[in-house]
């Protein structure tokens, strides 16, 4: 197998745009390609023309001990960002840092530990749209037995928990009139706002740095074709995040009772919610901290990664990630040292299986 720099230059040269399916599953046979030329057990599966690989250190195991997850596809970028470049010990370019240098990670993980530990690793392929292709290698049956660990996150640090997701298209409707004579109608506008203003009211402000609250978003408008009509229908579409006090279910009850309007579900997720104390997790961190010789950072995300998709497996999930910066942005870079430190730290942790 090609060395951690090597495959990522390899990886960031297909381009894979989470849009261009052709180009992820450009990706996809490469990674497959080198994963089974190391002799690692191989299956590919499918999801509306997009390619999944799982990859595993034993024939057969769609549950091995530990199962690393990881997304082949990335954000659009200038063409001159799919080409890898080192400055200063960083290794710029699209997908160095998210997600692609993970992916090589956890390629090299799976190739020290072949015939040592159970280990077996999803690489998706639409994470920056959704997520749907590892949702799916859940639903199929993929998972862990004892942790699954998925590698989309900071670096130098564990993150155990991720706020659920809620998303809710709120309806409003009235009766259409001129707009010089507003009194023969009902403004689908205002009866839409004034729902909006007491949702609002469910949900405290929020003061950083306690920021493990509920929170809700109005994220898009619609209403109206033309200045000179009342308008009889009005939409707003609201992103909700919540953390393991709440349910989606709850939270869409009282959205419908404080506005008074109908409402649509559009997309859930769970929260991701586990103990610092979880004995596996806390494994984990005590082991970084010895082996890169720093303190470890345990935290919670505001936002979701696909660990929420995992929720179901039934064991604890973590969330880590190589230490980098300006992800998505024109500066994205990961340090070339973490690359071996990482694939050598993981290696030793899931090798010297300490939940035995």
């Amino acid at each position: 197998m090609r060395d951690g720099v090597e495959l990522l230059c390899a990886l960031a040269a297909c381009r894979p745009v989470s849009a261009d399916v052709s180009a992820v599953n450009h990706a996809v046979d490469l990674l497959w390609g080198e994963l089974e030329e190391a002799g690692l057990h191989i299956v590919v599966e499918e999801l509306a023309g997009r390619r999944i690989l799982y990859a595993a250190t034993e024939p057969g195991c769609t549950r091995p001990e530990v199962l690393l997850n990881a997304h082949l596809d990335v954000v659009p970028a200038e063409p001159e960002q799919y080409e890898i470049r080192e400055t200063d010990g960083r290794l710029y370019g699209r997908g160095a840092c998210d997600c692609l240098g993970n992916c090589v990670v956890a390629a090299r993980v799976l190739h020290r530990l072949k015939g040592r530990a159970s280990v077996g690793a999803v690489f998706s392929s639409d994470e920056e749209i959704g997520g749907e292709t590892t949702a799916a290698m859940v639903e199929r049956g993929y998972g862990a037995t004892r942790l699954v660990l998925v590698m989309d996150g900071g670096g130098y640090a564990l993150t155990v928990g991720q706020k659920g997701v809620l998303t809710v298209r709120l309806r409003a409707r009235g009766v259409a009139c001129h707009a010089a004579e507003p009194w023969k109608g009902e403004n689908a506008i205002d009866r839409l706002i004034a729902g909006y203003l007491r949702v609002r009211k469910l949900f405290p402000e929020v003061q950083p740095p306690d920021t493990w609250q509920n929170t809700l978003v109005a994220s898009r408008l619609s209403a109206g074709t033309v200045s000179n009509r009342v308008p009889d229908a009005a939409e707003m579409t609201l992103n909700v995040r919540f953390t393991e006090q709440s349910t989606a279910a709850d939270l869409l009850e009282q959205l419908v009772a404080a506005s008074g309007l109908d409402a649509d579900c559009l997309m859930e997720c769970p929260p991701v919610a586990f103990s610092p104390d979880t004995p596996i997790l806390r494994c984990l961190v005590e082991h970084m901290q010895r082996f890169l010789d720093r303190p470890i950072e345990v935290n919670r995300l505001n936002g979701a990664t696909d660990a929420r998709h995992f929720v179901r497996a039934g064991v604890p999930i973590g969330i880590i990630g190589l230490p980098g910066a300006d992800v998505h942005g024109a500066g994205e870079f990961v340090e070339r040292a973490a690359l071996a430190m990482y694939e050598e730290m993981l290696a030793g942790f899931i090798g010297a299986r300490p939940w035995a």
